[in-house]
């Protein structure tokens, strides 16, 4: 008994004390700008050295040396042999996007540093514990080595690097400053002592083996370079980067000018790049990939006021099909050194100052027409409360090339509509409901959840609001002022488009309307969109939700305001002469300017001379709609002389002024 006891003793010392030795923590990624199907999320990754497969049925994950038990695995997860598994990081209730078949944990890793602890179905743990992190930097155990470090290249689900560290050199100096030059400028860069710079001219990232900074050079041409300082025991810096405009006709434009830039592969290559359809059935361009870009932005008198790094992906929907040129969004990022947003007041008529999403508008529909539409018209709905994006022309480079003219944007999302409302709660901003369309399927949630929406529009559809309780139900939900305001000013301006709709509701608000995609208005004399907002309740929706207006109008009160709503509007944003062609001719003129060299790389119309009358048959448009709209508006709602008089008979007198041919 005593020998069978001695020799149990002996074989159980054999075994590892704590977690099984075969299952590792073995890379974590703090601070991800990898995105994967929209997500960045932080990971870990575990790796099995044993010759057996391992169930993790039972296992857990944590960051909370209290709480062990904060994240159990699915029961399903396993390690294959000599194999990994990466585990992703988030503290959000509902994942949507991701890569396929992920497995998330229910919290977060901290760039600052921290423990994470695994254990295993006997209780026994084992923990690595990092110090702050670098962002896009993953730290784990290099190949063949030993240790947690910070490695030179992250690999989720591979082999670790072997190149690892334990410090990180100094982003090196770009001395000249970026700009515009005659003839040729001579670049000079200087980095910490001790250190070596190694840099580019193609718009890629330097490593290791580009070319060696030995002293200052000379260029000819408009040229990115992109810097960054590396040491024997140091992890590679971030990077520097400055664009030089040499001979360019750029620096008389009176516009800000943009570059952007970023390895060729991300906007170019068949396999990867978003700017090109590539060889996949789906084309590169309508996929959701995400990359690292530098933008850097010189005001009107050629200053740079932004230098920073971020993140580019496609933006839009149609319009991604056009083979010329693509609308970008441009995203900060502060995982990649930066910050999170754009520091800079971008937009006269907006009164603040930054941004974490500018895009670069390619003009959409308004490719060969106008390229100016859809920003004049947002202006001229200031004043009505309903959120617009903000825009200004620009000049735009890709990679150190001359892209032409796009509009600067502002991005319709949670962010900017927040600044928009004044709202700096962000566990209010989070929880905002954005939807699109009518709102009634479950693909019209672009952020949050459509359930209160539809239950308003079915109760819309099926009751009279014909007692104060079931017309305050609908007043306590819908912002009045915003559903006339977009309705009436889209009418007017005749937007057939009009299922690109968008509405939102932060927590405890109203739902409200958002201009957005208004380009395709003032195209012609038509009623369009009339007859999609004002529709009867037994109607189907056309594209727009009509229900909450349908239901409103029933009511004599509410159909009343809604003709007194019309009659405003009239008067403060589509008296021609005064309020909407000094909006056309102030973006005109900076395009007349910008279009010659523009139509010398995108055809976008034959001549400047075709330009020049599409945006006078836009004004046109513009200058006849409202008479037109007012009288299809009071047909549609029964409106008789005597009444129609009565609401619209000042506007009339105001639009014999304003509004007459010639003015």
């Amino acid at each position: 008994m005593k020998k069978t006891f001695l020799l149990l003793m002996f074989l159980l010392a054999l075994l590892p004390i704590g977690v099984s030795a075969d299952i590792i923590i073995n890379e974590a990624m703090a601070s991800n700008g990898v995105f994967l199907n929209e997500r960045h999320d932080d990971w870990i990754e575990l790796y099995n050295s044993g010759s057996d497969k391992v169930s993790l049925e039972g296992w857990y994950l944590s960051n909370d040396p209290f709480n062990l038990h904060k994240w159990s695995f699915p029961a399903k997860a396993s390690i294959k042999k000599d194999g990994y598994l990466v585990i992703y990081c988030t503290d959000d209730d509902v994942i949507t996007g991701g890569p396929s078949g992920a497995i998330y944990a229910n919290f977060k890793l901290s760039a600052k540093g921290e423990s994470v602890y695994l254990t295993d179905p006997d209780g026994s743990t084992t923990s690595v514990t990092f110090g702050a992190q670098f962002g896009n930097i993953s730290s784990g155990i290099p190949s063949g080595g030993e240790g947690w470090h910070y490695l030179e290249k992250s690999t989720p689900g591979a082999v670790n690097s072997s190149a690892a560290y334990d410090a990180r050199a100094k982003e090196p100096v770009i001395e000249t400053a970026a700009g515009f030059y005659s003839g040729s400028v001579i670049v000079t860069m200087s980095c910490a002592e001790g250190q070596e710079i190694r840099y580019t001219t193609d718009s890629s990232e330097p490593d290791r083996n580009s070319t060696l900074y030995t002293e200052p050079f000379e260029i000819k041409k408009t040229t990115v370079i992109r810097a960054r300082a590396f040491g024997s025991e140091l992890l590679g810096s971030t990077t520097a980067g400055s664009t030089f405009f040499i001979n360019d006709a750029a620096v008389d434009a009176s516009v800000p000018i943009v570059s952007i830039y970023t390895d060729r592969d991300y906007f170019f290559s068949n396999k990867m790049g978003i700017l090109v359809e590539g060889n996949a059935k789906n084309p590169n361009y309508n996929r959701n990939w995400e990359y690292p870009v530098t933008i850097e932005y010189f005001d009107e008198n050629k200053t740079r006021v932004i230098a920073q790094t971020g993140s580019v992906k496609v933006n839009g929907g149609s319009s991604r099909q056009n083979r010329q040129k693509k609308s970008l969004a441009i995203y900060a990022r502060s995982v990649y050194g930066g910050s999170d947003s754009f520091d800079y007041p971008f937009f006269e008529n907006r009164d603040y100052d930054s941004y974490s999403t500018i895009l670069l508008r390619s003009t959409a529909s308004d490719f060969n027409s106008c390229r100016l539409r859809d920003a004049v018209f947002g202006e001229m709905s200031d004043g009505l409360g309903v959120y617009y994006q903000a825009g200004r022309p620009i000049i735009v480079f890709i990679n150190g090339e001359y892209y032409g003219h796009y509009n600067l944007r502002e991005k319709p999302n949670k962010y900017s509509l927040a600044q928009w409302e004044g709202i700096t709660d962000p566990d209010v901003i989070k929880g905002v409901d954005i939807l699109m369309g009518t709102g009634m399927n479950a693909t019209d949630v672009v952020q949050g959840s459509s359930a209160d929406w539809v239950e308003l529009m079915n109760y819309c559809r099926k009751n009279k609001l014909d007692t104060p309780e079931k017309l305050q139900y609908v007043l306590d939900r819908v912002d009045i002022d915003s559903l006339y305001n977009y309705a009436i000013f889209n009418i007017i301006l005749g937007n057939y488009d009009i299922g690109n709709t968008r509405v939102y509701r932060f927590p405890g608000g109203k739902w409200k309307f958002m201009l957005h995609d208004i380009e395709s208005g003032c195209m012609g004399d038509k009623s369009d969109p009339l007859g999609s907002i004002i529709r009867s309740k037994s109607s189907k929706t056309n594209n727009y939700p009509h229900y909450i207006l349908a239901a409103l109008l029933e009511q004599e009160e509410y159909k009343d305001l809604f003709l007194r709503r019309t009659a405003e509007i009239v008067k403060s944003n589509f008296l021609y002469s005064e309020q909407v062609k000094p909006i056309y001719e102030k973006w005109s003129a900076k395009l007349e300017e910008l279009l010659p060299r523009h139509l010398t790389k995108f055809r976008s119309f034959s001549s400047i001379k075709d330009w020049r009358v599409n945006v006078k048959a836009s004004m046109y448009y513009a200058r006849i709609r409202p008479r037109k709209m007012i009288d299809q508006i009071c047909s549609k709602l029964g409106v008789q002389s005597a009444a129609k008089q009565e609401y619209f008979g000042e506007v009339f007198k105001l639009l014999d002024i304003y509004n007459a041919e010639g003015t």
